[in-house]
């Protein structure tokens, strides 16, 4: 068991330790994504009925045409009216307002995203390959693997769970972080991993779409979604789809809300708005319960007439739905998020622990070649991790909001900060490397605070007027800096003294 822990932690820690970092970042998603929109005012009084008219107007005079509308009503924790519109070639647009204004905002707000998608693709675009989705799933194995073998191998562990000694040797400090890190979250570690693979287990396990699909993935999640309610409603005939408009989309949301028995509603699709067989789909938001599937009610855009009721659904989808939940914490309100925040943090840091942990063993010995250079490996995807996520910060509030392929440039910064990390990693003394990178990460966490400032939000604007989403991001970037800033002076005295291969 020794060697499994041991093996699967180096191996594929390097990239577990930034797959857990950005999801604890993209818990916050929302948040992040408000904090890099300095245009939209927060917070705001949301009036649903006036936004959904909002959005209506603007779809019908932007997208007469359009195959299919999709209005995201705005929420307190998402204060913007994200309008989404599909042409008859089937590309998908998407327009954010002002739920106030009617303004148009220039960002694409997704930058909350870009960390949510790292956490499962490593960045690595799903449709060009597979790849970063296939080792995100080999690192949550692993971690889970090395979670079993560790409580496996580790005979005193209820012990050294109440024991730090943080003067002792730095192996033995690094071996008690780890072991603390470790035991305090053991169910988070497990839960979160188990639930991860869970998620897209058709991938990960193909044997049952190739023997009922031939291999096809995507009749296998056609023939899913087809399967995802038990209806309990019934179908009405659809009238022939002449030019005919459609119904007040606002007066169906107090009906679907009543259908399914209360819950605010989030989501409205229509199909083929403005004519005869106009299709009204209201979905209801995720944030108070668990299971992680809404409920939807469909009505007959011409007329309004309710057409089905989809709230059941079969005991495994329902099963599948209650393990996403837990992963996609939507439920909970903001203790809940923050719970999962810090303790995935403290997942990070047990991760990190454990690589310093390989290194600290050998560092007394004559490495070889291999040793040294995961040595440096490890500097790059710890501290070049969180260098080139506070990078990735900055460089989507400061980048134009309007130029060309924003989105690549912002994902770009993330990625060259990182390979910056790698080179300097490799050709700087590793104690040295250690405790200058630690301090590039403090003073870049340290400084998005003035970034906003910069914007003309700093905190002695947000924090008076109640805007605690900017202010609690620019708060925790300041607390997280001041952690780094003592660890790189921590390490800057202490791996210092050490002989660098």
């Amino acid at each position: 068991m020794g060697w499994l822990h041991t093996w699967c932690g180096l191996l594929l820690g390097w990239v577990l330790f930034g797959v857990l970092l950005t999801g604890s970042l993209a818990v916050f998603y929302t948040e992040i994504n408000l904090w890099t929109t300095p245009e939209l005012r927060s917070p705001v009084t949301i009036d649903r009925t006036h936004a959904v008219r909002m959005g209506r107007a603007y779809l019908t005079r932007v997208a007469p045409d359009a195959r299919q509308w999709r209005i995201v009503i705005p929420t307190p924790r998402e204060p913007v009216l994200r309008l989404v519109w599909t042409d008859r070639a089937g590309k998908a647009t998407t327009h954010r307002l002002d739920p106030q204004t009617g303004a148009r905002i220039p960002r694409d707000m997704d930058a909350g995203f870009f960390f949510m998608r790292y956490h499962y693709t490593l960045g690595i675009d799903r449709k060009s390959s597979q790849l970063g989705f296939l080792i995100v799933g080999a690192a949550g194995l692993a971690m889970l693997a090395a979670s079993i073998s560790g409580v496996i191998i580790h005979k005193r562990i209820f012990r050294d769970f109440f024991t730090f000694r943080a003067g002792a040797s730095r192996q033995r400090a690094w071996m008690d972080a780890h072991n603390v890190l470790s035991v305090l979250p053991l169910p988070f570690h497990v839960m979160m991993a188990y639930t991860g693979l869970v998620l897209i287990y058709y991938a990960y396990i193909p044997a049952g779409v190739a023997m009922l699909n031939g291999g096809d993935v995507k009749a296998y999640q056609t023939a899913a979604a087809q399967s995802l309610y038990i209806d309990r409603g019934i179908d009405g005939d659809r009238p022939p789809g002449a030019p005919r408009r459609t119904v007040d989309l606002a007066a169906l949301l107090p009906r679907a809300e009543r259908a399914w028995g209360g819950g605010p509603a989030v989501n409205i699709y229509v199909s083929q708005p403005d004519r005869a067989d106009a299709v009204v789909e209201i979905w209801r938001q995720r944030d108070d319960r668990i299971a992680n599937f809404p409920d939807r009610v469909d009505f007959a855009g011409s007329d309004g007439k309710l057409l089905r009721v989809l709230v059941k659904r079969s005991p495994a989808r329902e099963t599948q739905a209650f393990l996403a939940g837990l992963h996609f914490i939507e439920w909970g309100g903001a203790a809940a998020r923050w719970l999962y925040f810090l303790t995935g943090l403290a997942s990070a840091a047990m991760v990190a622990a454990g690589l310093i942990l390989f290194t600290e063993k050998r560092a007394r010995k004559t490495m070889s070649p291999f040793q040294a250079m995961a040595s440096r490996i490890t500097v790059a995807a710890v501290a070049g991790n969180v260098i080139a996520c506070a990078a990735y910060l900055h460089g989507e509030r400061l980048l134009a909001p309007g130029m060309d392929d924003r989105r690549a440039m912002a994902a770009s910064v993330y990625f060259l900060a990182w390979l910056a990390s790698l080179i300097h990693a490799g050709l700087r003394p590793w104690g040295r490397a250690w405790g200058e990178q630690l301090q590039l990460a403090a003073l870049l966490c340290l400084s998005l605070p003035v970034t906003s400032a910069l914007a003309n939000l700093p905190l002695t604007t947000t924090l008076p007027r109640g805007d605690w989403i900017r202010a609690g991001a620019d708060l925790t970037a300041t607390a997280i800096g001041i952690v780094l800033w003592i660890a790189a002076a921590r390490v800057t005295r202490r791996m210092n003294a050490q002989v660098n291969p």
